[in-house]
């Protein structure tokens, strides 16, 4: 019960549509009922022998009456597609702010493609529950008690029994709730275990290919896939099952209640007129009850599904924010950071820094170097509030960063990573996104000062062309240098580089290089690298060894030191010390 009131908390967005909804299926609901009663008057005349005109005027009376309901359906289908669309809109919005708020954390420690189904097709499922059963509901309260009040009318005792089949055809298909419930949670789990693979496959294609691993990879595709079919199988055997209960109920309990009042009209208890009422009648009463059964059928996926949507929704987002957070303390020049006893710990267990200390003077550029796995990038993620500390503070203008505004933090710190990721869309746009205000003009000026404005000018379309999905028709060195364009254009008074020379030729990057001097000027400047020739004009270098900094100073003074970083200077040179 609990998943439906959530769920029915999101129906009162679209309120309005709902309603609307509701009444176009009472109305049509009402046009069976009405239907059935002229259809019984019909009847009715015809044994009483009545004129002729009578019976065409209702004849032609339930003509327009089926004419009515054939426009009616055609409304009502408009009238779904557009409130499916606002309700999956409107929760797909809830997921994703939801996605961004616990943030790359969160999905670092889920596969992409499962994420991407409950986005997309989970939430496509829950569109019956929405849109046909909640109102179906409602139609079947408001006309089921309608049609036993009128057949009362006739015999009480037969619309007693009209009454209770209703019941009875409500709680008689509950009863495999318990084995649905399993089968259709089974169901989705397989299918967005699938989807996730054939994700993983599609992502990984040049690697398979590389390594002529196609076919050990299309093996295991087909393996799960055959038992997704399984479960397939399994879930329409019992959708089938359950159909088939509701639907020889109905018919027996509509036989049995026109057969009963049968006999109490041979009996003279009640009018001959009360069989043709109950017999058509009976038949109104259960087709809405089979409608509302098929609707929850349809339901299940989407009610599985939101059980696994309301964990994501309700999950504690790890990063907060003050009720009313600093957002002007970064306005004024270049600020300093400072790290004070900052250690953090991974949720997996695994202690990345430890305990770790450090000033930065407004304006400096400091590198942090070490091993891989000395915790150098998890610094950057603290600094940025991807995660917060587990001990100890970090301070931006001596203040602590978790005083700040989110937004306003991020505002102020420009990232130029090892990997950039570029969307699908023009390079225009793609700079672009790091200041979406700018014209044109200050995207090609950006583009210049970081080494970038030849080779895009040199594409078929320019700034206009489409860089492709992660940007793969672009080389490492053109997407960095688009990376170094958006930071640019941020204009940042922080800047983080993360590994941003180390998968790139030797060309690009002298190219990089140059546009990151340009960059750095009048920043506060943290940089992470694994060449340490692209580190060694730093104003102090900071190593790291195993979540800890074990060395400081200039490039010239650590050599002389001939510690941790003069060995790792002298590995990368080729010379054993």
């Amino acid at each position: 019960m609990n998943i439906y009131r959530k769920l029915l908390h999101y129906m009162g967005k679209v309120k309005i549509e709902i309603i609307f909804k509701v009444l176009l299926s009472l109305i049509t609901s009402a046009t069976y009922i009405v239907q059935a009663i002229m259809i019984t008057m019909v009847v009715n005349l015809v044994w009483n022998c009545e004129r002729i005109s009578s019976i065409i005027v209702w004849t032609m009376a339930i003509l327009v009456n089926v004419g009515l309901r054939g426009y009616i359906a055609k409304v009502a289908e408009i009238q779904n597609k557009i409130l499916a669309s606002k309700m999956k809109s409107k929760l797909r919005f809830v997921v994703l702010d939801k996605i961004y708020e616990l943030g790359p954390g969160y999905m670092s420690a889920k596969r992409s493609g499962k994420v991407t189904s409950l986005l997309l097709d989970g939430i496509e499922s829950l569109e019956h529950f929405f849109v046909s059963y909640i109102p179906q509901v409602f139609t079947v309260l408001i006309s089921g008690g309608f049609i036993v009040s009128y057949l009362c009318r006739y015999d009480l005792t037969g619309g007693v029994i009209i009454l209770f089949s209703m019941v009875l055809c409500i709680i008689v298909p509950l009863i495999t709730v318990p084995l649905i419930n399993r089968i259709v949670t089974d169901y989705w789990s397989g299918y967005s275990a699938l989807t996730s693979q054939y994700v993983d496959t599609i992502q990984g294609m040049t690697t398979l290919k590389t390594l002529n691993a196609e076919p050990t990879k299309g093996k295991e595709l087909e393996m799960d896939a055959c038992e997704f079919y399984r479960k397939s199988i399994r879930n329409t055997g019992i959708s089938l099952l359950n159909s088939a209960i509701m639907l020889i109920l109905s018919a027996i309990t509509s036989s049995i209640t026109v057969v009963f009042v049968a006999f109490r009209a041979n009996a003279g208890l009640i009018p001959v007129t009360a069989v043709t009422a109950f017999l058509f009648l009976a038949v109104e009463c259960a087709r809405p009850m089979m409608d509302l059964n098929r609707y929850w059928h349809s339901s299940f996926l989407g009610l599985s599904v939101a059980q696994e949507l309301f964990e994501l929704i309700e999950m504690n987002v790890p990063i907060n924010e003050k009720e009313s957070p600093d957002v002007t303390s970064l306005n004024q020049g270049i600020p300093s950071v400072e790290l004070e006893n900052v250690s953090f710990t991974y949720p997996t267990g695994t202690q990345a820094v430890k305990q770790i200390s450090l000033q930065i003077e407004a304006g400096k550029k400091v590198a942090l170097v070490g091993h891989s796995g000395s915790g150098k990038s998890t610094i950057l993620n603290l600094l940025l509030r991807i995660y917060d500390v587990s001990e100890g503070r970090i301070r931006i203008n001596g203040i602590d960063i978790r005083e700040y505004g989110l937004k306003y933090l991020r505002e102020n710190i420009a990232v130029v990573f090892q990997e950039s990721y570029l969307f699908h869309d023009t390079i225009a746009n793609n700079i672009r996104m790091a200041n979406p205000d700018v014209d044109d003009a200050e995207v090609i000026l950006a583009a210049k000062a970081a080494n970038a404005h030849d080779f895009i000018s040199a594409l078929p379309e320019g700034y206009q062309t489409i860089v492709g999905e992660r940007g793969q028709t672009l080389s490492g060195g053109e997407r960095q240098r688009i990376s170094i364009a958006r930071a640019i254009l941020k204009d940042a008074p922080i800047l983080l580089l993360d590994e941003a020379t180390s998968s790139v030729d030797a060309e690009s990057e002298a190219l990089i290089q140059c546009a990151l001097k340009t960059l750095m000027k009048n920043r506060t400047t943290i940089i992470v690298a694994h060449r340490l020739s692209t580190v060694q004009d730093a104003d102090f270098i900071c190593v790291q060894e195993n979540g800890r900094i074990v060395e400081t100073g200039t490039h010239k003074h650590l050599l002389e030191k001939k510690g941790v970083y003069y060995n790792l200077v002298q590995a990368q040179e080729g010379i054993r010390s």
